[in-house]
């Protein structure tokens, strides 16, 4: 992963806190759990770290890139959705719906609303969603972005494995400040 310095996390902060209220909020999180943000290979737009970071995947932007981008800004809101819900609920279904959720509400704050209709499919889903909501939600997930992203291989809620891996999230949070 590229250092966080070289990329321009405080263009990224700003520009979230001038949008609305999710994208403000995604913005405190960072602010206040100091969430680096980098890049690293891999198959979907960005993803969290256990160590509380996100990482961005370079094929879909880079240093190059204009951090005050809709999309980008819509990736990391959602990563920091996913790391505010603790890995137990983000590595679920139930958390890919609010991560897509919040991504979705990110960049209609930024004037640069989605307009994919499974995107709107799975964001109209109520919370507490049923199983089959999730299993709707996961489906759709899938026709916007493919196989390569694992939402498949995802429980429908947190379990025991979910809950097990949430477990060394403070462990990896720690070495990340030692380094």
């Amino acid at each position: 992963m590229k250092s966080w310095q070289e990329w321009r996390i405080e263009t990224i902060v700003d520009r979230l806190l001038q949008g609305g209220p999710v994208c403000r909020h995604a913005a405190d999180y960072i602010l206040g759990h100091d969430v680096r943000i980098g890049f690293a290979r891999q198959s979907t737009g960005g993803r969290w770290t256990l160590g509380g970071d996100i990482e961005l995947n370079p094929e879909y932007c880079s240093p190059a890139t204009d951090p005050e981008g809709a999309q980008l800004l819509g990736l990391v809101v959602h990563e920091a959705a996913h790391l505010e819900q603790g890995a137990a609920l983000a590595l679920s279904v139930a958390g890919e719906v609010l991560g897509w959720k919040a991504e979705y509400a990110a960049r209609s704050e930024l004037r640069a609303p989605l307009t994919n209709p499974h995107w709107r499919t799975i964001v109209r889903i109520l919370d507490p969603p049923s199983d089959h909501d999730l299993r709707l939600a996961r489906a759709e997930m899938l026709k916007v972005a493919g196989r390569r992203y694992l939402i498949w291989l995802l429980p429908l809620r947190p379990n025991f494995w979910t809950r097990w891996v949430e477990r060394f999230q403070p462990l990896a949070a720690r070495r990340k400040h030692r380094a």
